[in-house]
């Protein structure tokens, strides 16, 4: 299962945040962005229950981290 959740951070904390976030083993890409979110992350996980405690067990506990959105992929397509 895959998942894109989307961070607001507290100013001046973005690289720490990146940091830590991108430390999370189920991580598989994190991004700067601009817009209503500072940083976009793509997670990997078995199941909801696994998804529920990597985001809110482990990216929710990040100091520097204001909110989170959670979006599950329901379909990706990749270029080879």
């Amino acid at each position: 299962m895959e998942a894109m959740v989307f961070l607001n951070v507290d100013v001046g904390l973005e690289d720490k945040v990146m940091e830590e976030v991108t430390a999370i083993p189920e991580v598989r890409a994190a991004y700067f962005t601009y817009g209503p979110y500072d940083i976009a992350v793509r997670v990997e996980v078995p199941s909801l229950e696994a998804l529920k405690n990597v985001v809110s067990g482990r990216i929710r506990r990040i100091k520097g981290v204001r909110s989170t959105v959670t979006m599950i992929v329901i379909r990706s397509y990749r270029r080879q």
